[in-house]
């Protein structure tokens, strides 16, 4: 009975395996993990209208005012994120967190750490987890991290690189580009999802091919039962 189950098992793998060659030799995209992901590239500019006494429009506030050295210094900030240079442009979201001089060493470098939440688009309502540094005077091109997101961006990663391209007393503005992978909300109807749950791996069966998602898997389970 072993034997015949062993068989089976064989015979049924080895139909497999020869959709899985030709899919991943036609198909770039069939090494990414399921559910499937998806990339978008977005470019913003982000307005920090600076904090201060005499500045009515900050969108930001002070927290904590830190030691000496200016280490702990903090600010809530609520920033505006938009299509275009102009401050009234369309808004697409607010950048909204936190940033602290964290750095002994390096007391003009802020860490950041904030969520951008969009609005007024098809995102609108879904967020991205942001975090990295502000560093110094910021003359050359800054990147922070992408760590996770919700709604549209579930489970998003990527990075985000800026530049400051206006730096006044009252008003900062970073041009950004954002770039994204994101798993989708939903899947295409005509995408079947299959889940094997011996290897906690998925299938997405278009009509006509298989699309299998780790071949490697696949060649170890020959090696074991052989």
């Amino acid at each position: 009975m072993g034997a015949l189950c062993r068989r089976t098992i064989i015979l049924v793998m080895a139909m497999l395996l020869p959709a899985a060659i030709f899919t991943m030799a036609d198909d770039p995209s069939c090494g990414c993990e399921c559910p499937q992901q998806c990339e978008i590239n977005l470019h913003y500019y982000l307005h920090q209208f600076r904090a201060g006494p005499n500045h009515p429009n900050r969108n930001e506030e002070f927290v904590t005012t830190g030691g000496p050295s200016g280490l702990g210094a903090g600010l809530i900030h609520d920033w505006s994120l938009t299509t275009g240079v102009d401050a009234n442009a369309n808004i697409v979201g607010r950048a909204q967190g936190w940033h602290i001089v964290a750095s002994l060493g390096s007391p003009t470098n802020w860490y950041i750490s904030q969520n951008i939440v969009f609005q007024g688009s098809s995102f609108s309502g879904s967020t991205l987890q942001v975090m990295g540094i502000i560093q110094g005077s910021e003359d050359g091109v800054g990147e922070w991290s992408i760590l996770g997101g919700t709604g549209e961006f579930t489970n998003a990663r990527g990075n985000i690189k800026y530049r400051v391209i206006k730096r006044e007393d009252v008003e900062w503005i970073r041009e950004l580009d954002i770039q994204v992978f994101y798993t989708p909300s939903t899947t295409p109807s005509d995408v079947s999802v299959i889940c094997d749950p011996l290897f906690v791996k998925c299938f997405y069966y278009v009509p006509g091919r298989l699309r299998l998602f780790d071949l490697k898997l696949i060649i170890s389970f020959f090696i074991i039962i052989s």
